[in-house]
């Protein structure tokens, strides 16, 4: 009885001191000798299942914190991959983009050389109308620039239409699907002259032309390509306008009249040229 009210009075002190007992003896086992005695093989039987449950807890809670370390450091090493592979597909995209205006811009280059009769200024498309068409749309060079009214307006691909409007470092272009638009052509191959007017007006526009006025004894057909004819001021004579898909005759018109499919895409416009003059003038 005695025993047991002094540990439970003393109970902290007996802890404690049983600990710092079985540490001094795990340290006095732990010396190399030959032989042990009674007393050290009884306290390494009673230390050694709590040195294994030691051993384990810390291996436990070490590679706990070596996997939480681990996890944290391919967390941050993804995170980084992540931004790299996007900062790589921007700098893809917009190698992308610089190839395809190259491209583009190469095949103007190119027209202006072909055409050495000509002085031409590039240009971008900076602005349209509402729509799908690029029936008048507007460009990012102006009268600072040289750049006048009525002055033709193209790409590799054929004619797009002419300046109408001039301001100091913009103008508007009036593209030939424009219903508004009217310029002389003349078929290729059997070289009748005609005018050549767009069909797109609104709430119907299908991006094509109309060439009307043709002779009624003219043998125009499907496939014959249509330039410019040089009978305005503003067109220089021979730039294309696109391929003849139908010829029609209307019931009260004296005349046939063929409906084009210009060369240009007036969907997708992005740089054109603008002819400023003939190098002979």
């Amino acid at each position: 009885m005695v025993l047991l009210q002094f540990l439970r009075r003393h109970s902290l002190a007996v802890v404690v001191a049983l600990s710092v007992f079985l540490l001094a003896m795990a340290i006095f086992t732990s010396q190399s000798r030959g032989s042990t005695s009674f007393l050290e093989g009884l306290v390494g039987e009673v230390i050694s299942p709590v040195q294994k449950v030691i051993y384990r807890a810390a291996s436990f809670i070490y590679g706990s914190l070596a996997e939480i370390k681990e996890r944290r450091n391919l967390r941050e090493n993804y995170e980084r991959l992540k931004e790299r592979v996007e900062q790589l597909e921007k700098e893809l995209l917009r190698m992308n983009e610089l190839e395809r205006q190259n491209q583009r811009l190469k095949k103007l280059l190119d027209f202006a050389v072909e055409r050495e009769e000509l002085v031409v200024t590039g240009a971008r498309v900076t602005g349209k109308d509402p729509g799908n068409w690029f029936n008048v749309f507007t460009i990012d060079k102006g009268r600072n620039q040289g750049i006048a009214v009525n002055m033709a307006v193209v790409t590799e691909r054929g004619l797009v239409g002419r300046i109408i409007e001039v301001g100091p470092n913009w103008a508007k272009v009036r593209s030939i699907v424009d219903a508004q638009s009217s310029i002389s052509g003349i078929v290729e191959r059997t070289r009748d002259n005609g005018i050549v007017k767009g069909n797109n007006a609104f709430g119907a526009e299908d991006g094509t032309c109309s060439m009307v006025y043709l002779p009624l004894d003219s043998e125009v057909s499907e496939g014959d390509k249509v330039i410019t004819s040089g009978l305005g001021d503003f067109l220089p004579k021979g730039i294309y306008i696109g391929e003849v898909i139908e010829v029609v005759r209307y019931k009260k018109d004296l005349y046939k009249t063929a409906i084009i499919k210009p060369g240009v895409d007036f969907q997708r416009l992005e740089e054109v040229l603008i002819i400023k003059a003939r190098s002979d003038e």
